[in-house]
């Protein structure tokens, strides 16, 4: 299928795409500032989403393949891709803005490109490692204090972001490597999606934070952030097939944007003087990293 010029629906779709995945810290932190626990909290949105997108394959009588190879898939994408960084996500946003999360958020395809420049997946131009080098020092001025973080922040819990784009980026080199051949994307969130939810619920009862779902505000947001995610899958796989990899991409930009807008309008999060140059550096080495090259 040729991949279509953008369209108004299109830039539409992309512009709700960053917002969704810009307000997920948000939601996350007003969450865990009520009190539930991290664990228990990626339990409950990751269960929400995975019900959604096994709803919609069913609806849609999508083909979920259930071969070995396919479950392996569902294993490893689901701890790597969704449990592990989810779950460190929330950790994080007990002792950091909102806003930090959002800026840190769009490495993942710069350091999925360094990894699969490594390994030889991916052709390293001068450009595209400018690119990388830019927008990976914005992400690390966006940590220092006076950027997102807070005077006074802790350096530490800032260092852990880190590891939630690194997550993303071994899934995402896993996804290439063992990604069933022929399979649906929206069967692949489905299945990736329960996998996590099965992941997470032994690793809630290890630290104590396993319980049912209740009539409560940490539920709802849960409920609330799972409906989040399944529409983000299914604008994110549109996008993909209609637009292609390199349009999806700018959704960096309006991540850190509407994450940093997100943050203001729930916590009255105001960003150091110092983010203004880390989010320009960020912008610059997304443009760089990310536009194809000249055939």
């Amino acid at each position: 299928m040729s991949l279509l010029p953008p369209s108004p629906g299109a830039l539409a779709l992309l512009g709700t795409l960053g917002t969704l995945w810009g307000l997920t810290p948000a939601v996350g932190k007003l969450a865990v500032a009520g009190g539930i626990g991290p664990v228990a909290y990626s339990l409950f949105y990751a269960g929400f989403a995975a019900a959604i997108l096994c709803a919609v394959v069913a609806a849609q009588r999508a083909h979920m393949p259930v071969h070995p190879r396919a479950l392996g898939f569902y294993v490893g994408s689901g701890l790597i891709g969704f449990a592990t960084p989810g779950t460190l996500t929330f950790v994080a946003l007990q002792h950091l803005p909102a806003g930090l999360l959002a800026m840190v958020l769009p490495a993942a395809p710069l350091l999925t490109f360094l990894l699969a420049a490594a390994t030889g997946l991916e052709h390293a131009t001068f450009r595209r490692a400018a690119g990388v080098v830019l927008a990976l020092a914005g992400t690390a001025l966006a940590l220092a204090p006076g950027a997102a973080l807070p005077q006074g922040g802790s350096l530490f819990w800032a260092a852990v972001t880190v590891l939630v784009p690194c997550c993303y980026a071994l899934s995402n080199l896993f996804a290439v490597r063992f990604r069933p051949a022929g399979a649906p994307p929206l069967a692949l969130a489905a299945g990736t999606t329960t996998a996590a939810a099965l992941w997470l619920i032994p690793a809630a009862a290890l630290f104590g934070q396993i319980r049912l779902p209740g009539i409560d505000v940490a539920t709802g947001l849960a409920a609330g952030q799972g409906l989040l995610v399944a529409s983000a899958y299914l604008i994110y796989f549109r996008l993909l097939t209609r637009q292609g990899g390199v349009f999806v991409s700018q959704v960096g930009y309006l991540i850190v944007l509407t994450g940093l807008f997100w943050g203001w309008m729930f916590f009255a999060e105001v960003p150091g003087a110092l983010v203004l140059p880390a989010a320009t550096l960020i912008f610059v080495g997304l443009a760089l990293a990310t536009r194809p090259s000249r055939a």
